[in-house]
């Protein structure tokens, strides 16, 4: 088969895809979207690009390609690109001091939130209202100034130091860059206004992503590590801007060696900057998608309930699975599982 009938094939479902007992494409769709497997869960969307083009595309009986999923906490990965943004801009240094912060934690920068390195006292937990921050921070005590109740937390360890998972962390970065770009903003009309239209003409507009929504909380700052709204498509369009190293139709929208800084671990062997990393397992917090087993130069934006947004530059693919999943309960091995079979069958780059 050569590389046009194999991407054709693909297309059509008629690819065997090795590791998967003989099955097809679109039999491992049918499969995840069938909610069969309790532990994989509900897959409603499922989109394959390999070199920017669309090799499959399927979608569940809610779905279809105009619909908006919620990003849960793939929006980190968005506030990493925000953030790269307004550094080619000018208008951000990552390694300087919060000014949302007034010097209370000596040491936190952007860095340092956007590597989930920032010190802070932060239990994510399993979303129990009971035990978790970020349940708290998004529906509870918090959710008036997101940021506000990120920064009362106390210091455990040193920024820097320490990988711990917050949802406030991320929050806490939009804050800044909200600060930092819009320092006349007072009211929370003006910060939101204010940056819901620079993210709409700096990130969204330039990728074409025409469906994407920003949430904001009450206090007028983006949530940063939740609640972005967008279609399938327009994931894949943010995940190709990071397949090209920040460029777009030949446009650079993220700094040089942006993609890297997202790329590259701090102290967690399979996280980088707002963007999980392909690690052998055991090496980090065995987060890693495809556990070792398919392409190590993967990396990926991960939300809640199974949602993903998988970037491999060797096979010059970019991967967009939305749905519903148990978080717990083995799902994301159950993902990882079902993902590497189909990544691995995809021909490399350089053969593509």
């Amino acid at each position: 088969m050569n590389r046009r009938d194999f991407a054709m094939g693909l297309a059509a479902g008629a690819c065997a895809i090795p590791g998967l007992a003989g099955a097809t494409l679109a039999d491992a769709w049918a499969h995840a979207s069938s909610g069969a497997d309790p532990a994989l869960g509900q897959t409603d969307a499922l989109l394959v690009l390999q070199n920017g083009k669309t090799i499959f595309e399927r979608y569940g009986a809610d779905g279809g390609p105009g619909v908006r999923h919620v990003s849960w906490s793939m929006a980190k990965s968005i506030t990493q690109a925000l953030t790269g943004v307004a550094v080619a801009e000018g208008e951000v240094d990552i390694d300087q001091p919060l000014i949302t912060d007034a010097g209370v934690h000596a040491g936190l920068n952007l860095r340092a939130l956007l590597t989930l390195t920032d010190g802070l006292t932060w239990n994510e937990g399993d979303y129990d209202p009971a035990k978790s921050d970020a349940t708290r921070m998004l529906y509870g005590m918090g959710r008036f100034d997101g940021a506000a109740f990120t920064l009362a937390k106390t210091r455990a360890v040193a920024p820097g130091t320490r990988w711990n998972y917050s949802t406030g962390a991320f929050q806490l970065a939009a804050a800044e860059l909200q600060a930092r770009l819009f320092p006349e903003a007072r009211t929370p009309e003006a910060r939101r206004d204010s940056m819901s239209a620079w993210i709409g003409d700096r990130l969204f507009a330039p990728l074409e992503m025409t469906s994407a929504v920003a949430e904001f909380d009450p206090s007028g700052t983006f949530y940063g590590g939740s609640l972005v709204y967008a279609t399938a498509r327009d994931y894949a369009r943010f995940g190709e801007l990071y397949r090209l190293d920040g460029m777009r139709n030949g446009r650079r929208i993220l700094p040089p060696d942006w993609v890297k800084f997202a790329r590259t671990p701090t102290v967690q062997a399979d996280y980088g900057a707002g963007f999980w990393l392909e690690a052998k397992p055991g090496a980090g917090h065995d987060a890693s998608l495809m556990n070792g087993a398919g392409p190590m130069d993967g990396f990926s934006a991960q939300g809640h309930n199974g949602q993903v947004i998988l970037i491999v530059p060797s096979k010059a693919l970019t991967l967009v699975r939305l749905g519903l999943m148990d978080d717990g309960s083995g799902g994301w091995k159950a993902l990882g599982a079902w993902i590497t079979p189909i990544v691995n069958a995809l021909p490399d780059a350089r053969s593509a």
